[in-house]
């Protein structure tokens, strides 16, 4: 069976840490930020009106909550990078896009384990990866390799129209 499109991805500290901040859907994100926001006003509101156990409180909790968002980044990243293999700081393969599903192998072996479209929930673009997520929350990063953009838009169409509940962000 011939695959319609084959890109090549890699994934290592360097390219989780360049797109961290979409790690986690826009969704959640937006939630988190929304949720400092308001315990950050919350705290100011207090101050001025001179409770200061409750400014303590809503301050001690946006700091709280902003700090568990940088550290829940830095987990998954390192949950991702154990997940390749002990002792491995890189993994480079190919996702091959067949009409059914697509397939992920290692760079060398074309034989590996099979993705259904209907797992990927969001694809985002950076300047150097467009990153596939699946629904458990796994991350493709695939290199821009693109010859060109008709290309690319191309491979996104085939993508989308595979699986419409598929949200882009950040495409470019």
């Amino acid at each position: 069976m011939e695959s319609y499109f084959v890109l090549n991805g890699s994934i290592n500290k360097k390219i989780l840490n360049s797109i961290k901040k979409h790690l986690y859907p826009p969704s959640f994100t937006r939630f988190i930020n929304i949720t400092i926001f308001i315990s950050g006003a919350l705290a100011f509101f207090f101050f001025l009106l001179k409770i200061n156990l409750l400014t303590i409180i809503f301050l001690i909790g946006a700091l709280v909550i902003y700090v568990e968002k940088l550290l829940s980044r830095r987990i998954l990243i390192k949950k991702i990078l154990n997940i390749i293999g002990p002792g491995q700081s890189s993994f480079n393969y190919k996702l091959h896009f067949y009409n059914s599903h697509m397939t992920l192998s290692d760079e060398l072996n074309e034989s590996g384990f099979d993705i259904n479209y209907s797992n990927i929930s969001r694809i985002t673009e950076t300047k150097e990866n467009i990153a596939l997520f699946t629904r458990e929350n796994m991350c493709f990063p695939i290199n821009i390799s693109f010859s060109d953009n008709n290309e690319k838009y191309e491979w996104l169409d085939y993508i989308v129209e595979k699986n419409k509940k598929i949200k882009l962000y950040n495409i470019q």
